[in-house]
């Protein structure tokens, strides 16, 4: 069987009643985290106005609903939506090993289907796992390294398929035709790191335009679109054309037995991955050696060379935007140790407040570089070593894993704790409450009892 078979058929047949206990709690967990921030992110990016005013524009339809705003517009928009604001903090969960966010484009894909066919919150969950475990799958086959050297935004990419296998997966549909749609992808799957270059919204789109495309793949294919066979593994595929080191067999390996499910970390800050382990030791630092930002000296983070890549640019120093600040390590570093916390508010009043003189003079003094032990542990590990100088001392952290990593987890209360900062300003904390309920019951309720609570007396009309 080809990749593509191999997935359409996992997608098709797993049910969750075969889902292991341990995969469905987590999934909750998961599904709680991407919508918690798809809820609150409207009004707190500033590209959120944009998003709605030109969706808005196009829409005309109903039976999906936006999570930021209660509203319904056709699933396919609705999905563009929730996985732009999904993503547009910066928030979302990571699977290391594939170096993506699973949740952004697959849960508002599968959200969406759920909806046109009035599904049970337990195959939505389903289809949720679906979609996180073929997204990873495909993140470690096309191989990270290379897939970003080439100028690709892998949650972009491999999200369209896991998001397609997802939506296909609530739906219900048969193998072939989930097949089909994973071949009309193979010709949409696209986007582009470009955006590090300005700070552009590109990104934060990506997941949403994953979502609408697995959305759209789903309906040609229902009415059997004829689409390209092998659009994974074939010689022309997704594999061949967007890496120079691909490793087909691990698009399947493990499926249905391994749950790389589990393996997805959730974050306690908004801001790229690669930073998160420097920011605990920074925060560590400045809270247990009580260090004063005017007292530092210089500040110096190893990180893997990819994260260095990403987080280290010497021209990204004093952010422009609040997507400068997501991907600029020294950036992260002033305000770990001048706020002592790095929440979505300390990174939207710094930028926009143009970083006061306390952070400019911790970004003078930090350097971004990799190292030998850092290096080598990836990719398994994204390891990191901090060091902090001061007129009184030299302060040294190492860490192989970041706090929301399996091996290093969130605790259920940090992760209600940032759910409930994300929801309840919007929801209320009523509505913010069933909604959480809701889901840890998802096996026993519909996708519209689960959804009533978001949408209650909150659907925005598109004039307003």
């Amino acid at each position: 069987m080809s990749i593509a078979e191999r997935q359409a058929a996992f997608a098709a047949d797993l049910g969750f009643e075969d889902l292991p206990g341990e995969v469905v709690d987590y999934a909750k967990r998961l599904l709680l985290d991407t919508a918690g921030i798809a809820i609150g992110a409207e009004r707190r990016a500033a590209s959120s106005r944009a998003f709605f005013e030109g969706v808005r524009a196009l829409d005309a339809g109903s039976g999906g609903t936006v999570l930021a705003t209660g509203e319904s517009m056709a699933p396919e928009y609705a999905a563009l939506l929730n996985g732009a604001m999904a993503h547009s903090l910066d928030f979302d969960d990571t699977h290391r090993a594939s170096s993506l966010h699973p949740g952004a484009p697959v849960l508002p894909a599968a959200l969406a289907a759920a909806e046109r066919v009035d599904a049970s919150g337990a195959d939505l969950l389903t289809g949720l796992v679906v979609g996180y475990e073929v997204t990873v799958r495909l993140g470690m086959a096309v191989d990270p390294e290379s897939h970003y050297g080439r100028g690709f935004h892998m949650t972009a990419t491999c999200g369209t398929f896991g998001a397609t296998a997802a939506a296909g997966s609530v739906v219900g549909l048969d193998a072939g035709t989930i097949e089909r749609a994973l071949g009309i992808n193979g010709s949409q799957a696209a986007g582009s790191l470009q955006f590090l270059e300005n700070g552009g919204w590109n990104k934060r789109a990506h997941p949403g335009f994953a979502a609408h495309r697995a959305l759209v793949a789903l309906s040609l294919a229902e009415a059997e679109f004829a689409a390209a066979d092998e659009p994974i593994g074939g010689a022309r595929g997704f594999l061949r054309g967007y890496s120079d080191d691909p490793h087909p067999e691990l698009a399947t390996a493990g499926l249905g037995e391994e749950w790389e499910t589990l393996r997805t970390g959730l974050k306690p800050y908004p801001c790229c991955r690669y930073m998160h382990n420097a920011l605990d030791q920074l925060l560590d630092i400045a809270e247990t050696e009580d260090v004063a930002p005017d007292e530092v000296e210089s500040v110096r983070v190893l990180l893997p060379e990819a994260g260095v890549n990403l987080t280290g640019d010497p021209t990204n120093t004093y952010p422009q935007s609040f997507v400068d600040g997501q991907f600029s390590m020294p950036f992260g570093a002033g305000l770990a140790l001048v706020r002592r916390s790095a929440t979505v508010d300390d990174f939207i009043d710094e930028v926009e407040g143009g970083a006061g003189g306390a952070v400019r003079r911790i970004i003078d003094r930090t350097t971004v570089e990799s190292g030998d032990w850092v290096a080598e542990a990836f990719p398994e590990k994204w390891a990191t070593e901090v060091t902090v100088e001061t007129a009184d001392g030299t302060h040294t952290r190492r860490s192989e894993f970041a706090t929301g990593e399996p091996e290093n987890p969130m605790s259920w209360e940090a992760v209600v704790e940032k759910y409930e900062s994300l929801a309840e300003p919007v929801l209320g904390e009523q509505d913010a409450r069933v909604f959480r309920e809701r889901i840890d019951d998802i096996e026993d309720v519909t996708v519209a009892d689960l959804l009533e609570p978001v949408t209650a007396g909150r659907a925005v009309a598109a004039d307003d």
